[in-house]
């Protein structure tokens, strides 16, 4: 039997707007919230970081312990004004997403905390973390302030079923080559014009994309340049990304593309500079980490069957793990996430609130 009270806490957030960078309503709503069960949340101080109108809401219980949960604050849509319909076995947005991507993890860990408050259930020490642009730069968790002793993080995010968790994820190297050429009028003067444009064109069509292996992609995704159709072009910019279940996969890639630009220059007499960052790195943990047994753990007393995949994208565990936190990203079941037909199944929103319960309470 999924509780009244859960539906009602989804539906609550699902009425706040929060989108990425502007999710101080949200922040302000759950700040509130967890005063209001006793708890001491506060801002972290990293909205500026994070490019946000507010900071990460974290809330240490207990100490702060070893582990956190995590949610994101945003959506990548508005949700305020779309109505949520509760049926037999789902909720759903008429006309849109109801917000489940993002507010269905909310609601699941703050059941999970204020049932055990509400019940006076002994709990470990552990930290409540929502952060800020989850969706697409996962800035707040890159930023997140949290109390030293936290070890390892569960991110309540994942459309699998619950009882799913990954266990590695790829990762996403954006690059640009900034291309220098020389301008001059293209219909009196072409010679002494060194063309940008043709610069990058020669670099890109001498590459190979797509895919590499199994694991591992490229993509030249933009290009820009050129002052006018009279001009030689003396300058372009092109971007693109390769995706990889493995640094050491993509850095030779990353090296063969910034060769191939170079290359193209100099043999025309431009100039080009690549550059290139992790938006969000890879990772992948052993079988046995601790993370995942704890995982399984939460799993199996929650009455589900663990089952560790790798994920086909990245999420707030990518941001967590390159820091340093092993971190693996819990199935919540929402399904077509910010789509119209985006919803969650009630059993789903309820599983998804045991994982969070199982996790924090003491055995």
């Amino acid at each position: 039997m999924v509780s009244r009270r859960l539906i009602d806490l989804f539906l609550e957030l699902a009425r706040i707007d929060g989108l990425p960078g502007k999710e101080a309503p949200v922040a302000n709503h759950l700040l509130t919230y967890l005063k209001n069960l006793g708890l001491e949340p506060k801002a972290d101080g990293t909205a500026a970081a994070c490019l946000s109108n507010t900071s990460n809401v974290v809330c240490p219980v207990g100490g702060g312990g070893a582990l956190a949960l995590v949610s994101q604050m945003d959506t990548f849509r508005r949700t305020s004004t779309i109505k949520p319909v509760v049926s037999a076995d789902r909720i759903s947005g008429e006309g849109g997403a109801p917000g489940a991507d993002g507010r269905a993890g909310m609601a699941a860990i703050l059941y999970a905390v204020e049932r055990a408050v509400h019940s006076n259930q002994p709990l470990k020490p552990f930290t409540l973390v929502f952060t800020t642009r989850g969706a697409g730069s996962m800035a707040g968790a890159r930023n997140a302030v949290l109390p030293q002793g936290v070890r390892s993080a569960f991110v309540f995010s994942s459309p699998l079923d619950p009882g799913t968790y990954t266990v590695s994820s790829p990762g996403i190297a954006v690059f640009s080559a900034d291309v220098l050429g020389r301008a001059s009028d293209a219909g009196t003067d072409p010679e002494h014009g060194v063309c940008a444009i043709s610069i990058a064109a020669r670099a890109i069509s001498a590459l190979s994309w797509g895919r590499h292996d199994p694991e591992t992609t490229s993509n030249i995704g933009t290009i820009a340049g050129g002052a006018g159709t009279a001009i030689v072009p003396p300058a372009a910019l092109a971007r693109g990304q390769v995706r990889a279940q493995q640094e050491a996969r993509a850095l030779p890639i990353l090296e063969r593309i910034k060769a191939e630009f170079e290359k193209a220059a100099a043999s025309a007499g431009g100039g080009a500079a690549f550059k290139w960052s992790w938006e969000y790195a890879p990772y992948a943990h052993a079988p046995g980490a601790e993370v995942c047994l704890a995982a399984e753990a939460a799993a199996l007393a929650a009455g589900l069957r663990p089952s560790p995949v790798p994920s086909p994208g990245g999420s707030e565990a990518n941001a967590l793990n390159a820091r340093g936190i092993p971190a693996v990203n819990l199935g919540i079941g929402v399904r077509n996430p910010r789509a119209n037909g985006e919803h969650i199944l009630l059993e789903h929103l309820s599983k998804a609130s045991d994982l969070a319960w199982q996790l924090i309470r003491k055995s």
